[in-house]
């Protein structure tokens, strides 16, 4: 089993056509996700993955409901397969509603439906045809970012504006604005030694051309009901995890006009210890961009990458320590309907210290997790959802999904979990 770890989910421009073909024929899982996907949009949108053409799939309103399915589908083999479990998720722009919703937070038919929409909100802005982005590969985001306002601030009616889009490495950064005014700081780049390579796109992605964009957007992440999230996800506008669902419209739409910061994500995920990613979507693109911040990355989507997740899924004890780990998350993630101080101290601190403390001392000395430590965090759970007042249908639902990911027949002690697991990862 892989050690403490992440997952992400790329964005645009991962997609290829035959993407998840051979997938959905090994898996029935996947299968199952891209039927969803299709009843969810009323289209065949697996047809269009697997025999579709490059210029329909590369269309903004099709290649992102793809590239999410495709995610959730990876999601579900790495989850509900092969028993993994992340200590964090992130994705890059588009990816991010990915990870939001793997995470539990947007129901996978809202999830499609929403970012159909955002698809189609983007190609309308492309219709404009004023804007331009172009990768700038060399010099760091701060220089290409000061070329930016030198170029932005020449025109003092803002009529034409080139800002930075997406820093994606300390040598790789993507600038986005108006045609002129792209060209200029491109031509301005060129001739201080960067590699500047214009980006087959009309829209000015992740710049204040979108604001009309990211306005109906958020409009439209205004009507979707958000749950909570089931593992901590990064955001990659501020490279930090979200703190609560009340977060996520705002954050959605405004990844339509602010720039992506991906090595903001890195750092913040090595900041808490996590070293190790599997990359779930189309390609290896985020994969690539990881050897120079010293992380391993495995990419779903890449034959020997997935070989080696397949075998290190079949290296676990009967009861792995994710388990307890995971029983933890949970009890962090429960929303709390209690405000009884000596309750809560009884009720929800005192056994989630002891188990974190027994976590740390089956880390120490690389003892196996017994059934005896599993009751213990089971037991815990359940004394937090009591405490914190959870109702039955939400203790139903993430017990069964516990079951499910580590692929138990049952959870010792705990009698609703004893019920056939229902195969839902979302």
């Amino acid at each position: 089993m892989l050690n403490k770890h992440a997952i992400w989910f790329p964005g645009q421009g991962s997609q290829r056509v035959g993407m998840g073909k051979a997938l959905s024929e090994r898996h029935a899982i996947v299968k199952a996700t891209m039927e969803e996907a299709n009843e969810a949009l009323g289209m065949r949108l697996d047809s269009l993955m697997y025999e579709g053409t490059m210029t329909e799939l590369t269309r903004t309103d099709n290649a992102q409901p793809a590239i999410l399915a495709l995610g959730v589908a990876m999601y579900r083999v790495y989850s509900g397969e092969w028993g993994y479990l992340p200590a964090m998720a992130a994705g890059h722009s588009l990816g991010e509603i990915t990870a939001l919703t793997c995470a539990g937070a947007i129901a996978f038919p809202d999830a499609l439906r929403l970012v159909r929409r955002r698809g189609e909100l983007m190609q309308e802005a492309a219709a404009s045809g004023i804007g331009a982005m172009a990768a700038v590969n060399g010099p760091s985001p701060d220089v290409v970012a000061k070329v930016c306002m030198e170029v932005s601030a020449a025109c003092v009616d803002r009529s034409r504006i080139v800002v930075v889009s997406n820093m994606n490495s300390e040598s790789q950064t993507v600038i986005s604005g108006h045609k002129e005014a792209v060209h200029e700081a491109s031509e301005r780049l060129s001739a201080h030694g960067a590699t500047v390579i214009p980006l087959q796109v009309s829209a000015p992605f992740h710049s204040p051309l979108m604001a009309p964009a990211a306005a109906q957007f958020a409009e439209v992440l205004s009507r979707v009901s958000f749950g909570e999230m089931d593992f901590p996800v990064v955001s990659s506008l501020t490279g930090l995890p979200y703190g609560n669902t009340a977060e996520i419209t705002g954050m959605l739409a405004r990844g339509l006009t602010d720039p992506v910061n991906w090595p903001a994500v890195l750092a913040f995920q090595k900041s808490i210890g996590v070293a190790t990613a599997v990359e779930l979507g189309p390609g290896n693109v985020l994969k690539r961009l990881a050897p120079p911040y010293g992380l391993r990355v495995f990419a779903f989507d890449d034959k020997e990458d997935e070989a080696n997740l397949v075998a290190a899924s079949g290296q676990t004890e009967a009861y792995s320590i994710e388990l307890l780990y995971r029983c933890l998350a949970i009890a962090t993630c429960v929303r709390n309907r209690n405000w009884n101080a000596v309750e809560y101290e009884q009720g929800v601190v005192l056994p989630y210290r002891g188990v974190q403390q027994l976590v740390e001392r089956l880390r120490e000395t690389g003892e196996q997790v017994e059934e005896a430590h599993v009751r213990q965090a089971l037991a815990m759970l359940e004394s937090v959802f009591r405490t914190k007042g959870t109702s039955a249908e939400e203790q139903e639902r993430r017990l069964a999904r516990l079951q499910g990911e580590f692929g138990l027949r049952g959870l010792p002690g705990i009698s609703t979990a004893d019920r056939p697991y229902s195969g839902s990862l979302l």
